[in-house]
């Protein structure tokens, strides 16, 4: 077949995500042939597979950093991205090149459309999780950190055997995909649990979501080593990290919010498991590198003024306004929100209602996003006072004069629009 090679990159991008409804999801089997036309790149990986409703890319994001601070050449896969696609695939910390991009971009395109014409059409996703496998191979990493797009059993990346895998809290998300419930979505989740691979699981918002995980451990022989028997103690919190004991670890995170310590906690778990299965790492190098972890859009101080948060479901949401209330106090907010249409916008309505003095809705430039006018009446219904400006930067400028000289802009709802404004932001010397 003739086809007019990418230019560049953002050709590569857009075909990708031209095909994001004219494809169809068929479990993980369009996934398996497409890996196998491409030579099925992911066998010659070791993955460490994290899900989870919140939190999971920060913890493939320490679990990363301390692997490569080990000596490890190290790949990360994560999504969404926050400002650049090329942030969704990284070696040794660093984002796939231009050129790579677009040649990975091209070889997988020539065996999609290969397979299109057996009636075999990959979606979007799938297409970007080929393509991280396949530049992790060529790089051979020692380590390849993989987090799970959407729910875990049936998400594109569920086609690798782990080393271990870990699981973070659960929460009501996708509930179209994943079910109405706590342990249906668990169920899904717990997708991702194979045969003899070690599992760690994150506490979980009561005992039947965690009984999920374990049932499913045990039919399949996998070993689970459940975090709520084996809490952080001596936990010092601030607005900017934490310190921490975690069974014989002494560390020190400076990723923001307590819910951040339980990310690490998965973490060093995970860490723990891979030294127990034979690998060789050093705890003292693997703890500096922890403490050097940045995961930007989380609780992220753009200014003294401006924090900066990709909060976007209820679970979220709940972890912003715990800070807040802990570091925050006395201080007036006003929160800048853009959201999706299909998130909990109610429930995260509520929950910024009780954080902040105003805010400000904007409009995201995204087909899924809610227009502001009618984000602003449900911030409004709950009794805080919001109006709408469709312009992300005059939403900051509008949020800035309404906050005063000693309030905070809080900037919150999406990862979309945490990406949009912080490249804004740091364009702009943080001042807008």
């Amino acid at each position: 077949m003739s086809r007019t090679p990418f230019e560049n990159a953002a050709q590569a991008i857009a075909w990708i995500d031209g095909l994001r409804y004219a494809s169809e999801k068929n479990g993980l089997d369009n996934m398996r042939l497409l890996m196998k036309a491409l030579g099925d790149p992911q066998e010659k990986l070791r993955c460490i597979h994290v899900a989870g409703t919140n939190g999971k890319g920060s913890t493939c994001a320490l679990l990363e950093r301390m692997l490569r601070a080990c000596g490890l050449k190290t790949g990360l896969y994560t999504s969404p991205y926050l400002m650049r696609y090329s942030e969704r695939m990284r070696v040794n910390g660093e984002p796939v090149g231009e050129d790579a991009f677009v040649a990975l971009a091209e070889r997988v395109r020539e065996q999609a459309e290969a397979l299109a014409e057996a009636g075999v059409r990959p979606t979007w996703f799938e297409l970007g999780t080929a393509m991280a496998f396949l530049w992790f191979a060529e790089q051979k990493v020692d380590a390849a950190v993989i987090e799970v797009g959407l729910g875990g059993r049936l998400d594109a990346t569920n086609i690798i055997t782990p080393e271990v895998c870990l699981i973070g809290p659960i929460g009501l998300e996708h509930t179209k995909q994943l079910g109405d419930t706590l342990e249906q979505i668990a169920f899904e989740k717990a997708g991702i649990i194979k045969s003899g691979v070690p599992v760690v699981v994150q506490r979980q918002q009561g005992p039947s979501v965690q009984a999920v995980f374990h049932r499913i451990a045990e039919e399949r022989g996998a070993p689970l080593f459940d975090l709520a028997d084996h809490p952080p103690h001596e936990v010092r919190c601030d607005a900017f990290g934490a310190s921490f004991r975690y069974g014989t670890h002494g560390a020190r995170i400076s990723l923001a919010g307590r819910h951040q310590v339980d990310n690490a906690c998965l973490a060093l778990a995970g860490f723990d498991l891979l030294r127990q299965t034979g690998w060789q790492l050093d705890e003292a190098a693997a703890m500096d590198g922890l403490s050097r972890t940045v995961w930007p859009a989380r609780l992220e101080w753009i200014n003294q003024r401006t924090l900066l948060d990709g909060a976007h479901n209820a679970h979220g949401a709940r972890a912003l306004a715990q800070y807040v209330r802990e570091f925050l106090r006395g201080r007036r907010i006003v929160c800048v929100v853009g959201m999706m249409k299909d998130k909990d916008t109610g429930e995260c309505a509520a929950v910024f209602a009780e954080i902040a003095d105003a805010a400000v809705a904007t409009q995201i430039d995204y087909p899924r996003a809610l227009p502001c006018e009618q984000l602003a009446l449900q911030l409004a219904g709950h009794g805080l006072p919001a109006e709408a400006v469709p312009d992300e930067a005059q939403a900051v400028a509008r949020a800035r004069e309404l906050a005063g000289e000693n309030g905070i802009v809080l900037i919150c709802g999406s990862l979309y629009l945490a990406g949009d404004l912080r490249l804004l932001l740091k364009d702009d010397g943080g001042r807008i």
